[in-house]
């Protein structure tokens, strides 16, 4: 299976089908906006259907990410339930500057790839890396 790969606003795109090929995209995006602000990387499964199932996590920031899973049957907030809020900071949604809140950053940069791979191997499924927190 393959997946989509979106970041900053029409000029960020891939598509990844393998593990190795999904940690080299991210790499690449994180090295590529080291002296910039971190981006949001959106991954987006395959299926046709009217509503499509997305993965954002954040990169560029050694220290922390954040995870976000929207899918038909609702969107949720993922966390690392053993890591306290941290801090908050700015980072690029579609070449939008878009703050990120200290409980949303409950996710460390290593545990969002680890989602990011699982949601890969997964189809698009929620990936069990993370707790979820569904919006209400």
């Amino acid at each position: 299976m393959s997946i989509d790969i979106t970041w900053r606003r029409g000029d960020g795109a891939a598509s990844v089908s393998t593990i190795a090929e999904l940690d080299a995209m991210l790499d690449t995006i994180s090295q590529a906006h080291t002296e910039q602000m971190p981006y949001c990387v959106t991954l987006v499964a395959p299926g046709g259907a009217e509503f499509p199932v997305m993965l954002g996590i954040c990169i560029g920031r050694p220290d922390r990410s954040l995870g976000y899973h929207v899918a038909a049957d609702g969107s949720a907030w993922g966390y690392q339930p053993d890591l306290e809020p941290g801090p908050a900071f700015t980072f690029g949604y579609a070449g939008t500057p878009t703050d990120a809140w200290p409980e949303r950053t409950r996710v460390s940069d290593a545990t969002a790839r680890q989602a990011a791979r699982q949601f890969l191997t997964s189809g698009g499924q929620r990936p069990p890396a993370l707790a979820w927190e569904a919006v209400e």
